[in-house]
């Protein structure tokens, strides 16, 4: 009894945040899914989070099995790695209700969600690195063109499932796998690169201004005295002002403390504005989220498209991009968390954006592609797992407060973009040309 109740709970919640998020999830939308008693819910999980945690960790030791048996049943190593994805993708055919649960609703739990994540995706770095003859720290910092692969992986996984086509997943396959082998094997040129992680923080830019992008400067207090200038300033610079205080309070609460822990109060006192002032600028902490995102990301792919177009060649414009993008989110480490983890957890219409702003980089990929010597647009999948790919580098440096860091990347994220449509060879050498 006690033991089916406990299965009951866990796939109860489950199925409740594949339909809501994690967040939006409470304890009464699970019993009554399961059909159990709250009384017998806190008999099995003290939280709602534990009971989340035991049911990530149920999934991923059945996805882990499977795709690990497949991998050893293959044979060797390359066609191991073949035989993990497909076991993967069968899963997700299967259940596709926790795909979510394994990919993005874990990183609401902070902060052993983002330990439980870097597990699994560490798991899968050291298969895909043994087929792809690339080496794996065993400190366990990140090799970034596995994390990259396995980043563009998810992201095409994550995508089909998002939007009801995890049947594709079977037909995709064989395309990703012949995807993988365009980075097989890497030249030497570019494994020599050393890991920014394991190297010193360079100087960034200044492509960027305060997250996400504040005309103010001033420290503000909390008590509300308004700042300087403000107390003589017309009405609209003082509106124009609490206002970017406000967006840069709401995306720097979040980076610290996640999303659902902020309040309209917190935001309020940490722009030194009174609720009234909150209430006449905002709806209320959604509306305040959702523009300090929009704000940061216009001014991110304003300046990505920026050095895009500097260049001549499509493939320097490539590599110019790509270093705009990891110098400004290195200049914004507040909004490079928001955008990369609070926007795709804090609510329905948050991930909505977050998916359509990293979908908004790729015409950068897709435009120089066109203008290409063999002509042509490659499939869409690898251009979408390019693009996961690249994102999943820069949220993995984020998550360890690395963003600084992100200036190391040019180099593998480079060749990880170019690779698959001008050759591994022509990629490095993009990659490592000196400017």
């Amino acid at each position: 009894m006690a033991d089916s109740q406990r299965r009951r709970l866990l796939a109860a919640l489950i199925e409740v945040v594949s339909e809501r998020g994690y967040l939006k999830t409470t304890v009464a939308d699970v019993i009554a899914r399961a059909g159990v008693s709250r009384r017998a819910f806190y008999e099995h999980f003290p939280n709602r989070e534990q009971c989340f945690l035991e049911a990530y960790d149920t999934v991923i030791a059945t996805v882990a099995g499977e795709a690990a048996d497949a991998y050893r049943s293959a044979g060797d190593a390359q066609r191991g790695a073949e035989a993990a994805i497909g076991a993967l993708f069968e899963r997700a055919i299967e259940s596709p209700q926790v795909v979510p649960l394994v990919l993005v609703e874990i990183g609401a739990v902070r902060p052993g969600g983002f330990a439980r994540r870097e597990r699994l995706i560490g798991a899968y770095e050291r298969q895909l690195g043994e087929a792809l003859g690339l080496t794996v720290d065993p400190a366990g910092a990140p090799n970034p063109l596995l994390r990259a692969i396995v980043g563009g992986l998810n992201e095409v996984l994550f995508a089909r499932v998002r939007s009801h086509r995890e049947r594709e997943l079977r037909t995709l396959a064989p395309e990703l796998v012949r995807w993988l082998h365009c980075y097989h094997p890497a030249p030497q040129a570019v494994l020599s690169v050393g890991d920014p992680l394991l190297a010193r923080a360079s100087s960034v830019g200044s492509s960027g201004g305060r997250a996400p992008g504040s005309l103010s400067l001033v420290q503000v207090s909390g008590r509300r005295r308004g700042l300087r200038g403000e107390q003589n300033g017309s009405h609209s610079f003082v509106v124009h002002n609490q206002r970017e205080r406000i967006l840069d309070a709401v995306a720097n609460l979040s980076a610290a403390k996640g999303y659902a822990a902020v309040t309209v109060r917190d935001i309020a006192d940490g722009a030194a504005v009174s609720l009234d002032a909150f209430y006449g600028n905002f709806a209320g902490k959604e509306d305040a989220f959702l523009v300090a995102y929009e704000v940061g990301h216009g001014k991110s792919l304003a300046v990505v498209e920026r050095a895009f177009a500097s260049e001549a060649d499509w493939r320097l414009g490539v590599r110019a991009g790509i270093a705009a993008l990891c110098d400004f989110l290195a200049s914004e480490p507040t909004f490079a968390h928001i955008s990369l983890v609070d926007a795709r957890i804090a609510s329905r219409r948050s991930a909505e954006l977050a998916r359509k702003g990293v979908k908004a980089y790729s015409h950068m990929v897709l435009a120089g592609l066109q203008e290409a010597p063999t002509g042509g647009v490659p499939p869409e999948v690898r251009v979408e797992a390019v693009i996961g790919g690249l994102f999943e580098l820069c949220l993995t440096y984020t998550l360890r407060k690395r963003a600084a860091a992100l200036a190391g990347l040019v180099c593998s994220a480079t060749y990880f973009a170019l690779a698959p449509f001008i050759g591994a060879q022509e990629a490095a050498r993009v990659a490592t040309e000196a400017d």
